[in-house]
Parts: C-alpha cells; structure tokens; sequence
C-alpha cells in the first residue's frame, strides 16, 4: 500500500562530509570522508534572486501593466558551528588548508591559509532523529528510524570568527550549495532497497537539486576522527546510447555512447569476434561492422567486470528514428479518437515519449517488451488538424511527427459490403426492398430504380444511403 511519510524531526545526531571532484563527484580511495558527532549548530539559509517587477502606466495615471517575474533559488548559505575539529573535517571543508603532521606521521592540526578553494567541494550529510510514529520503522530489516538531510555539492568553504575566552571555544565555518552534483545515488548505503537490504539512494539525485530530505531505516555511520577511506561501490549496469552515421549508406558503422553512473572505464566487446577495447565514459566510440548480421554488443565495468549491460544489433542499422503511422481508432462511441502505431529502431533503449499535439501531456512509453512496436490511443476534445510528435527518449534529437484529421476519415475502416437490393415480395406496391450487408448475395432480381451508397456522414461505416425510384431513403 503507497502512503506518505509526515514525520518531525529533532536533534541532528551525526554528520558526513565526503571529498569531492571538480566534477562534483566522491572521490573514492584512502582520506576522503569523516563522520563527526562534534558539530553544534548547522544552518541553511536561503539566497534568493527576487523577480524583476514590470510596471506601465498610462498616460491617464491608471495601472496599464503590473507584473512581476518569479523569485529564483540561488543557492543556501550555510553556517556550521563545531565544539570538536577534526582537522580532516576541517580541510575537506576548505582544501588549501594544509594538515599539520607529529613526528608519528599523525594529523594533529591545520593551518589557516589564506586562499579558498571553491574549484572542488565536499557533500554533507546530517542524520536526525524522527519523533512519532510512522511506517519507515515497519519489518525485521529496520535499524530505527532517523531523518536523512543531504547537500550533494557544497563549495566556498570559509572561516568564521574564533573567540578564545574563559569558556567553551568553538570554530565557525561556511559555505553555501551548488547546483550540477554527480552524487547520482551515492557510494554508501543508507536506504532499505526493494529486498530490504542496505542500499545506496534508490533514485539518483537531480542536477539541479540543492538538497534531498527523507526518511530512512538504515542506521547512520558511527562517528570516527580522521579521515577514513570511501570504497567505490558495485556500480549499476552501464546504461547505453547507440547510433549510426547519418549519412552512411549501407550503415555499417555503430556509435556507442557509455553512462557507466560515474565509475569511470568500461570494456566493450562489439561481438563481431573483434578484440574486446576499454574506453573511458561518457564520449561516443565507433566501430565498423564488416559484415550484415546480428550482433550483441556487451559493455562491462572495467573495475567490477560481472557488471555488464547487453544489447542485440542488426547490422546494417536501420535509421535511428522512430516511424509513427496514424490511423482512426475504430471506435464507433469515440469518432475523435486516434490510433498510433510506434515503431522505435532495434538500436534504441525502447523508451520514447508521444506528444499528441492538442496540449495534454507528452505520454511515455517502452516497446522493449513487444517486439520494438507500441499501440497507443488517444481521444481528442474537438474536430481539428493535429500535429503527432514522438522521439527517443536516450536520444532526443531522432523524432518524427505526423498530421492527421479528427474526426478522422474512415474512422470505421471499409465499408461493408452491400449486397444488390431486391424488392420485397410481400409490398406488392414495389416500394419496400430487402439489402443484405456484410453477408453472401442471393440471385434474385434486383429491384428496378434501387440505387444503394455508402452514407459518408457515418464515420462508422455502418450505414448505406438508398435510393429508391429517385427517392432517397
């Protein structure tokens, strides 16, 4: 049963920071996460790009046009207050402050440079606990039940003001988010998966987002000083983009395109017998087919090998567009209703998106399950001329669009057959006659001045205009 989690949160519990690349990635290997209990206060506070106002009067003094734009989210600004440094904690927040070594080899302080380093960053996570009840706590699996806040890309890491007085000193730092992180799903585990087991994020973080807040099952790690190491988790199966040359005819030639989730290389074997290449993700790979066939391509993580992605080619390559036919849907209680059939090339992941044109929403679907062809409907609100769009949805510049007119022409296919008329034996005036559609034609005589045509305002098809001694019937 779906529902809603609506929990309260109180007291943060503990906290992560994760070194990260210049890409916004976690950098994986020895030194790059601490996990502190010893941090007092974190503050988020937004930064907000108010509207631009647009204000016209009229010569008459009257309001003439009175608008203003949406505010935009810039970025938060956070302040993070510490009554125990680790000095880990402290240079992952601020890279151009350098550790301080003890003869043993130890990290035992910082110091304070004066540059900042905004180029890289670190993500942050903060764990809280949960107060009341609710379902995130239900099965055997279950830990407890806490509150997870995480930030996939800080950056602008600086010092606050450091009082040394009589009483507690604490140290002060800020930063402030950033849009455009890689964290994707993240290396740790820290949700329950569809099996009940800990997994990393179940969905990758958007680009865009400054923040995730859920709640979670999974325990928060314990708090250790110094920095530990982040292991590189199993990655998911690569996902794959595959094209040809345009212009290539026949297209023997395959471009491959690599989303290994950021793990980095990957070994591809073309299954033409050819020897297996590595390559680097994200960025396009050709290779050329010497001879027409089928061919699986298989594409592994060079780290983790059992991870690999397949897919099935047919060599030449048809285009890489999908091919749309329209038609009436054959619906006699819908005459406004369409038919689509999509036909997605073999070498495409399966997912497009259909936009009908008429201003409802574009409408996805997968035709990896049917043989590479989806059967769509759709059901408009008024006669018109309408423009059908569909594209891939791992390569959004191959579309293709038809136009078809609704109540469309046909929209009960042929017409059935109508049998000659013959007159009816018991009207002995001549008037009355006896049609047999859609069945086998007897030899009677036809009645004289019966004249039978398809009625072309029945968008069913069912009905048959007749004409009997010039009068129609």
């Amino acid at each position: 049963m779906n529902g809603t989690e609506c929990p309260s949160f109180l007291r943060g519990n503990v906290m992560r920071v994760t070194r990260l690349n210049g890409c916004g990635q976690p950098q994986y290997g020895d030194r790059n996460q601490v996990t502190s209990d010893g941090f007092v206060t974190v503050k988020m506070s937004a930064e907000i790009e108010e509207g631009e106002e647009t204000s016209v009067t009229k010569a008459n003094g009257k309001t003439c046009i009175s608008d203003k734009s949406p505010d935009q989210l810039k970025w938060y600004t956070l302040e993070m207050e510490f009554c125990q440094v680790d000095p880990d904690l402290v240079q992952m927040i601020n890279p151009t402050w350098e550790p301080v070594f003890d003869a043993e080899g130890d990290i035992i302080g910082f110091d304070a440079i004066g540059e900042l380093d905004a180029s890289t960053g670190f993500g942050l996570e903060l764990w809280m606990d949960v107060y009341g009840e609710t379902d995130t706590c239900l099965g055997q699996e279950a830990q407890g039940e806490w509150g997870y806040l995480l930030l996939p890309w800080c950056s602008g890491g600086a010092p606050g003001d450091l009082e040394i007085n009589s009483g507690a000193v604490s140290f002060n730092f800020t930063a402030r988010t950033k849009v455009g992180n890689n964290w994707r799903r993240g290396p740790y585990n820290v949700v329950l998966n569809d099996v009940n087991i800990p997994a990393p994020l179940l969905k990758a973080v958007p680009k865009k987002a400054h923040y995730r807040l859920i709640t979670t099952a999974v325990r928060p790690p314990e708090p250790e000083c110094g920095a530990m190491p982040v292991d590189r988790p199993t990655p998911e199966p690569a996902e794959l983009v595959i094209t040809g040359l345009p212009n290539e005819d026949p297209r023997r030639t395959v471009r491959l395109f690599v989303d290994n989730h950021g793990f980095g290389p990957v070994t591809i074997d073309w299954g033409d017998g050819s020897v297996p290449e590595e390559s680097t993700e994200g960025r396009w790979v050709p290779h050329f087919y010497t001879q027409d066939g089928t061919y699986t391509v298989k594409v592994c993580d060079k780290q983790t090998p059992v991870v690999c992605t397949t897919r099935q080619l047919t060599v030449p390559l048809p285009a890489d567009e999908p091919v749309i036919e329209l038609s009436c849907a054959n619906d006699a209680s819908q005459p406004n209703r369409v038919a689509a059939k999509v036909t997605m090339p073999p070498q495409s992941t399966g997912w497009g998106l259909i936009d009908w044109g008429d201003g409802t929403a574009a409408q996805e679907f997968d035709v990896s399950r049917s043989e590479g062809t989806a059967s769509l409907t759709h059901t408009y609100n008024a006669p018109s001329i309408y423009t059908v769009g569909v594209r891939r949805m791992d390569q959004t510049r191959f579309r293709s669009r038809d136009a078809i007119q609704v109540p469309c022409e046909g929209g009960g296919g042929d017409a059935p057959k109508v049998c000659p008329p013959v007159a009816d034996p018991s009207d002995a005036t001549g008037r009355t006659v006896s049609l047999t559609i859609g069945g086998e034609c007897g030899g009677e005589d036809a009645a004289p001045d019966v004249s039978v045509v398809e009625d072309t305002t029945d968008q069913t098809g069912q009905t048959a205009k007749v004409t009997i001694n010039n009068t129609q019937s």
